[in-house]
């Protein structure tokens, strides 16, 4: 399957975060197998006191240890959502650039009504340097961005490119990836509305969204599935180009 160059981009960095994920899940599922043993001096084998202060300060025992692994599990898949959601946008700006630069689309249809402040000498600097164009829709997401609705971002997008994607896989994606919006805003604390709205997530007693391993890995089968969808749409439309060498088969990871 021809996939662009910005999905090959995506593709790769999932990887490495979803690496990140595997990692964390090891690392933890370790601590709790392997449990502390009688006598021990210290929570981990190789703590050093002068350079794990904090670490060292626990009192040696095994609820410790699952404490402090249960607190790097949720840093890491909180950082996973985060990271995930920039990299979707990330993906959606480098295809509207590549179009633009393609003079595939028309420029007012991608810029629509948006309008920037530029200084004179910013405009000419962008105008001497080629960066204008980039500058321009950089600043157009940054706007989208600070609506704190992804849907619209992603909706947004397709109008301005003309992309045609099932409103299930897009629905899929987003029910994910809005989760980022509760993890930056509330730190994860989820409201009645949209509790109701996310009903297929886990919550606290204390209504906080909680991250497990099964919720990752749906996310990023359904975000995996969007952009795979979009990138299929937008190169069939001949809005951005096949990248040179991905007559590769992209299987999903």
């Amino acid at each position: 399957m021809t996939v662009s160059k910005e999905f090959l981009t995506f593709k790769n960095r999932l990887r490495h975060f979803d690496d990140d994920i595997e990692m964390v899940d090891i690392l933890c599922t370790t601590i709790k197998r392997n449990r502390l043993e009688n006598g021990a001096d210290k929570l981990f084998e190789y703590q050093v006191p002068e350079k794990h202060p904090n670490i060292s300060s626990y009192s040696i025992r095994q609820e410790n240890r699952l404490l402090l692994a249960s607190h790097l599990r949720t840093t890491v898949y909180s950082s996973y959502v985060k990271d995930v959601y920039e990299e979707v946008t990330m993906y959606l700006r480098g295809i509207v650039s590549e179009a633009y630069q393609n003079a595939t689309v028309d420029p007012r249809r991608i810029i629509g009504e948006h309008k920037i402040n530029m200084s004179t000498v910013d405009v000419l600097a962008g105008i001497r340097d080629g960066t204008l164009a980039q500058t321009v829709i950089d600043n157009m997401f940054q706007t989208l961005e600070n609506e704190r609705s992804t849907i619209a971002l992603i909706d947004k997008t397709c109008r301005k490119l003309g992309l045609n994607v099932d409103s299930g896989v897009v629905d899929m994606a987003v029910n994910y990836l809005e989760i980022r919006h509760k993890l930056v805003h509330t730190d994860g604390l989820a409201d009645q509305e949209f509790k109701d709205t996310h009903p297929n997530l886990r919550y606290t007693q204390e209504n906080y969204i909680d991250l497990t391993y099964q919720t990752i890995l749906s996310m990023h089968d359904a975000v995996f599935a969007l952009v795979k969808a979009l990138d299929e749409d937008a190169i069939s439309k001949h809005i951005i180009n096949p990248n040179i060498a991905s007559t590769q088969t992209v299987t999903q990871t």
